[in-house]
């Protein structure tokens, strides 16, 4: 409940700061950024069904693994990654949309101890146990892909005939999307993974960019996701949902010749 306030405090802190100055008319250019940080997922329950064999288990508050900053370069710790592209309004000049990709993994640790319920293989279970006991293995591994659409409110701080956007940007936005989440699990020795059609997904975020050059610019961003994932599982299927803090650094590219300031929105 903390953190759920401090997000809002945090977008709502943000959505003041880029609300537009007052005869703000500069066409903005549009640009592409790409990005790194990390995606920390918060303890949800996980349900797995598989109604074929007289299973259905919901284990409580499972713990999320992201190992984005893992030191090993494994398939497993890829680290996190994402793009953007965004176009701005002709008017209002601040207001923008944007598409976002987002590519990050969780893993469930096998050791953690948890509350588990329900029927294993029609016998009733209500007991604390490893998680391992059950499942020997549970990640999306090859991602929680996100893709999103959003829109993008901006403030220009510091502006200048070299920098006539401003050379600090500050913005906050919001928007929903589709996942194509890539699920690998293991149970009773039985595996299953691939590619699927997820659920909708949804995000605020809100940051500062600093331009190093007309062109280029780095930037901090913070960025709060919430999707329900669901994976096939061997005869059956998974379900969780899936609340994520994004802290992520980017650098940008922006398209400033005139034939691009042309297609502006």
């Amino acid at each position: 409940m903390v953190t759920r306030r401090l997000c809002l405090l945090l977008v709502a802190s943000v959505l003041v700061a880029a609300l537009p100055a007052s005869g703000q008319t500069e066409r903005r250019s549009p640009y592409v950024r790409l990005f790194t940080g990390v995606g920390v997922t918060g303890e949800s329950d996980l349900r797995i069904r598989q109604p074929g064999l007289g299973t259905d288990l919901t284990f409580e508050q499972v713990s999320w693994e992201h190992k984005s900053l893992s030191t090993q370069w494994t398939r497993d710790s890829i680290p996190y990654v994402g793009a953007r592209a965004e176009f701005f309004f002709r008017e209002p000049s601040w207001l923008g949309v944007s598409v976002d990709v987002l590519h990050f993994k969780i893993f469930a640790p096998r050791d953690q101890r948890v509350r588990v319920s329900g029927t294993d293989q029609h016998v009733r279970v209500d007991a604390t146990a490893r998680f391992g006991q059950f499942v020997e293995q549970y990640q999306v591994s090859n991602g929680v892909n996100m893709v999103l659409g959003n829109l993008q409110a901006h403030r220009p701080l510091r502006q200048s005939a070299r920098f006539p956007g401003g050379r600090v940007d500050v913005y906050a936005g919001g928007g929903a999307g589709v996942t194509i989440p890539y699920t690998r699990s293991q149970i009773d020795g039985q595996g299953r993974s691939g590619y699927e059609w997820g659920r909708l997904a949804t995000q605020v975020l809100g940051g500062v960019a600093w331009h190093v050059s007309p062109r280029w610019d780095t930037s901090l961003e913070y960025k709060f996701t919430r999707t329900t994932a669901d994976g096939s599982v061997a005869d059956g299927d998974s379900l969780s949902r899936l609340r994520t803090h994004h802290l992520v650094f980017g650098l940008g590219l922006h398209l400033n010749s005139p034939w691009w300031k042309s297609c502006c929105i």
